[in-house]
């Protein structure tokens, strides 16, 4: 007799043997079937006007018409690129590239950023006419004569076309032949190189569509955008308005190929389309040449090839030709194998720093991308760049441009002292960086002559790009030189060490100071410009003094302090003479300077949009950076303790000790074991005492300025900040005090939960404890809401209220639960709303944020007492 469990048993194994008996379904074949998907949306301008932008894209976007007047310049730009030899597109390219920026300065706007499109005529009535201005010399910069050359194009050292199949015996050769002639003498895949091939439409021709035997063709083209390199492309072909051809369509026909290696997947290319599609006819007969792209956007993997075919054409397409063509280069990284070129390309990424804020954050992303692909090409396409160079005449224009920037290089070392200790670092790099990119190239079989080219290009649009992006221009610039102009050059491309000082005479005190002149001559200097400039004696670039510059020789110091500089005078973001010296290492000049009364706890303030380059520009918008912090970052080890030694470990803001030990621990200037002593030390391991009483400033809290409240013995550390708009959903509770700890995790597990499944909107932050009324509250009782921020609009749930809170102003205290009591968290917040005049309102809330490092923030909603009276 069966029992119950035997049952199951048998039933189980009657189904696993039926499961394994039962065939696998095959896999669906993929839809192959031809479509064209929709066509991306233009944009109004040739940006994109959403989010923050810069006051001249907000003027442009504000305008129907000038917002199609950046568009029309901006396809503009495209046509003249794509259609010009390498050299001269990144010509062009750099010289658009300062225009953009010279906008904002040339029309009276600012380069801050923000979303309110608030119209300026005269802003705007300016920007037209520049636009108008520069598309008309767009459209009239001369493009270089075509060359006659009996030297094979460069192309036809990296693409040829070989046969992969032939569908139709003995007919594929002669118009692979036939292309292969093409490249080597134009560059390009041009069919009517073949004899008896007639060109119809497509890509290399005006028209798209031809009519041939009772049907109609039609080539689709279209510019894809940035990651197609803003070339124009085609993305299918039609018969009679019927799609015949995707971007699939070639590939699946590549896939079949014996050793086909796979690609990353099944399109022509990144974007979906070809490189090119022409329609010809030949002995009587209409077919189509599709080409894939070739380049930084070919879609063959490392090492293999790119591929071409021919279909014939009736009412449908049938292919006949498979060819090879391009074979992608095997290079990965970039850089590698190039350690000082590497270094150097890193260390002007740094000078330049971050693009400069007159670009709009698309504008940003096309910089990044486009430099990708412009050093990509040249470090493995090299003889594209040297034959054109060649042919089209660029040798003046990019020596024109190499002078400007080797002098634009020099120009910021004056500035102050970190850029001329930069200066003196990087000038020794750059010749032997180039000998290590004509090293690679003879490597790679070019000529010494092609590497000394192809080297000349590259090095040069590195440095160029760079020096280009430390200040804003101060004019509208022209277009660069004509093909074949005469110039002649100042600079090499890689100059020696000192060749840029060569012819020069130093006209000021501050650059006199700058560059180490004995101290006969910086005598006669002070005493000329005490007498011609009085107190703005020695003054240079963004307020740096005298002091400041002459930090890197010690008897320049005393010898200005004995005629009366002043010892604490500050630059434009506030940083002084003793803060040089300790940033740049110059232990002596550090003590001499506190001798004379240097202020050992000045810190810098943030200014928006001030100083040259990178550097200067992190540091005057960071704000708040003393001797002590600076020395610690990149000073030396000596530097370091003769601020120690002088007292300034000083607890100037809250995290200030913390601040300081991880600059010690990144600190390229010290050896491991002297950033390990450090760490070890008091500077790391102690608790730094406060600021001395006559060292302590006036707390600003409007500033941003972090007052400290103390109750209770403890410290409760305040901030004036800003809550942003936001919608809360959360449930209304009340409970005693002792039992919030325990209940309030699952009751915010219950709110967001009914947030996102029943009222379905998405949580965007951290639980909100919301008082309505902090006064409705008692030792015994809590009145709140449990709440999360969330986007959308909420569907009604009984039980829950959506409350709409607009932006607030909010004194804000992170809690300590080891050092701080709630009530006294909550006194400091009201002492610190009365002591600098702030209304504290009835609202508060509790933050509570898990991601991460658990943080807890008690925030009282205030009201400025001033604003409310003058409204």
């Amino acid at each position: 007799m069966f029992t119950p469990t035997r049952i199951v048993l048998v039933s189980s194994v009657i189904l696993l043997t039926a499961c394994a008996g039962a065939p696998v379904p095959p896999k669906p074949k993929p839809d192959l079937t031809p479509r064209l998907s929709a066509l991306p949306d233009a944009g109004r301008a040739g940006f994109d006007c959403s989010g923050a932008l810069p006051e001249v894209h907000r003027q442009i976007c504000a305008s129907d018409s000038l917002a199609a007047r950046d568009r029309q310049l901006t396809e503009l730009l495209h046509q003249r690129v794509n259609a010009l030899d390498l050299p001269g597109a990144l010509l062009l390219e750099a010289n658009q590239r300062q225009w953009q920026l010279s906008r904002a300065g040339a029309c009276g706007l600012g380069t801050e950023a923000g979303t309110a499109l608030q119209p300026d005529t005269t802003a705007q009535a300016c920007l037209d006419a520049l636009y108008r201005q520069r598309i008309n010399e767009l459209r009239n910069w001369p493009a270089p004569p075509k060359v006659t050359s009996s030297q094979r194009h460069a192309w036809s050292t990296y693409a040829e076309f070989r046969v992969a199949e032939e569908l139709r015996p003995g007919f594929c050769s002669a118009i692979g032949a036939a292309l292969n002639r093409s490249l080597a003498a134009k560059g390009e895949a041009d069919i009517t190189v073949l004899s008896g091939a007639t060109l119809l439409a497509g890509s290399r021709k005006g028209d798209r569509e031809a009519s041939v035997g009772g049907h109609r063709y039609r080539v689709e083209l279209y510019n894809p955008g940035l990651y197609a390199g803003y070339q124009q492309r085609a993305r299918g072909l039609l018969i009679d308005d019927r799609v015949v051809m995707d971007h699939r369509t070639m590939p699946a026909w590549i896939a079949k190929q014996p050793g086909y290696g796979g690609r990353a997947n099944a399109s022509s290319s990144q974007t979906g389309d070809y490189g090119s599609i022409d329609l010809f006819s030949y002995q009587g007969e209409p077919l189509a040449l599709v080409n894939e792209t070739w380049g930084f956007y070919s879609p063959a993997a490392r090492g293999e090839s790119a591929y071409a075919g021919v279909y014939a054409l009736g009412s449908d397409i049938k292919p006949l030709c498979l060819f090879q063509s391009y074979l992608t280069p095997p290079r990965t990284d970039n850089l590698r194998g190039l350690p000082t070129y590497a270094q150097l390309n890193s260390a002007l990424e740094q000078l330049a720093g971050d693009p400069l804020p007159g670009y709009a954050q698309s504008e940003r992303r096309d910089l990044f991308q486009r430099w990708k692909e412009r050093q990509w090409t040249l470090l493995n396409l090299p003889l594209l760049g040297v034959d054109e160079y060649q042919r089209s005449g660029r040798q003046g224009a990019i020596a024109a441009r190499n002078d400007a920037a080797m002098e634009q290089f020099f120009l910021w070392s004056e500035r102050n002292i970190g850029n001329k200790q930069r200066y003196r670092r990087l000038m020794p790099m750059l010749a032997p960086a180039h000998q290590e990119l004509q090293a690679m190239f003879v490597g790679q079989g070019l000529t010494a002559a092609e590497a000394g080219i192809a080297s000349d290009l590259l090095f040069h649009e590195t440095f160029a790009r760079s020096m280009e992006n430390l200040e804003l221009p101060e004019q509208v610039p022209a277009l660069p030189a004509e093909p074949f102009a005469r110039y002649q050059a100042r600079y090499a491309i890689a100059p020696q060490p000192g060749a840029l000082e060569q012819g020069r005479q130093f006209a000021t005190l501050h650059s006199v100071v700058l560059n180490g002149a004995p101290l006969n001559v910086v005598s006669d200097f002070i005493a000329y410009e005490t007498e011609v400039l009085g107190e703005n004696r020695g003054i240079g670039p963004d307020g740096d003094t005298a002091l400041m510059a002459a930090v890197a020789t010690p008897d320049a110091v005393s010898l200005l302090l004995q005629r009366g500089f002043d010892v604490n005078a500050r630059n434009q973001w506030g940083r002084t003479a003793l803060m040089a010296a300790a940033q740049n290492g110059q232990s002596e000049s550090v003590r001499r300077l506190l001798a004379a009364g240097a202020d050992l706890y000045a810190e810098t303030r943030a200014v928006e949009n001030a100083g040259v380059g990178g550097p200067d520009r992190q540091e005057a918008a960071t704000g708040r950076q003393t001797a002590l912090l600076l020395a610690a970052a990149s000073g030396d080890e000596a530097t370091i303790r003769a601020l120690m030694d002088a007292g300034a470990m000083r607890q100037a803001w809250r995290g200030y000790d913390q601040a300081i030990c991880r600059a010690v621990s990144t600190n390229e200037s010290l050896t491991t074991d002297q950033r390990d002593s450090f760490k070890a030390s008091e500077l790391c391991a102690s608790t730094y005492a406060p600021l001395p009483v006559s060292a302590q400033k006036p707390i600003d809290i409007r500033a941003g300025d972090e007052l400290i409240i103390r109750e209770d013995g403890q410290s409760y550390p305040i901030q004036l900040i800003r809550r942003p708009a936001m919608t809360l959903f959360g449930r209304p509770t009340e409970m005693p005090p002792a039992d919030l700890t325990e209940d309030i995790g699952p009751m915010a597990i219950n709110v967001a939960t009914t947030a996102t499944r029943r009222a379905k909107v998405r949580v965007t932050g951290p639980l909100n404890l919301l008082f309505d009324d902090l006064g409705a509250n008692s030792p015994d009782l809590l009145r709140f809401q449990v709440s999360f921020p969330v986007s959308g609009s909420p569907v009604p749930q009984a039980g829950y209220r959506v409350s709409q809170q607009p932006e607030q102003q909010v004194l804000s205290l992170d809690f300590d639960p080891q050092r701080h009591q709630v009530e006294a968290a909550w006194r400091a917040l009201y002492s610190a709303a009365y002591t600098q005049g702030l209304n504290p309102a009835k609202t508060g809330y509790v933050v509570i944020d898990n991601r991460g490092v658990r943080r807890v923030s008690y925030q009282l909603v205030v009201s400025d007492q001033y604003e409310e009276q003058n409204p």
